[in-house]
């Protein structure tokens, strides 16, 4: 029997922010270390504002988990763009609050200089993700939904990010 989880339980749950963010981390890594192109190897602050109001969107979620390519994503589900960067601010909150407890359990790095999130050394692996005993779908959704979405967003710049889906930075 498969359990609806309450938007609001969800919205409160830092932890699962912070699986998300760093599923997000990892998965803009492996792009950019595999292309070694000139993009900063972690994702800038900024950015992760937008990884929750995605992936706890029930149609965007699963836009994002089937997709990688920005343009699959999007035409899957026009609607993702409408709104993104409102959702961003009213969701703000639990963003900051997610990765503020990501810095306190020694996740998550800043780089002042880049003003980019990186991964403890401890916590920079796939296999950490892998490891995780998760046994909720809906878990495992925003999981693989938050790391296709790093890998596209660490295949765009920044700015064709902002014009495509209709947000700033």
């Amino acid at each position: 029997m498969r359990r609806n989880y309450n938007l609001f339980d969800v919205l409160q749950n830092n932890a699962i922010g912070i699986i998300a963010i760093h599923s997000f981390i990892l998965g803009y890594k492996k792009v950019v270390l595999n292309k070694h192109s000139g993009k900063e190897s972690a994702p800038s602050f900024s950015s992760l504002f937008y990884v929750l109001p995605i992936v706890y969107g029930e149609s965007s979620l699963k836009s994002f988990k089937s997709s990688f390519e920005l343009y699959t994503a999007l035409s899957k589900d026009r609607s993702i763009t409408l709104g993104l960067q409102e959702r961003a601010q009213k969701m703000s909150a639990q963003t900051l609050d997610s990765i503020n407890l990501g810095f306190s359990k020694n996740i998550f790095i800043f780089n002042e200089e880049n003003q980019t999130i990186d991964l403890s050394e401890k916590f920079n692996s796939i296999s950490i993700l892998n490891t995780m005993k998760i046994s909720t779908p809906f878990l495992k959704e925003v999981r693989t939904a938050s790391f296709r979405l790093g890998n596209i967003f660490a295949k765009k710049d920044d700015k064709m990010l902002q014009i495509t889906m209709n947000i700033r930075f």
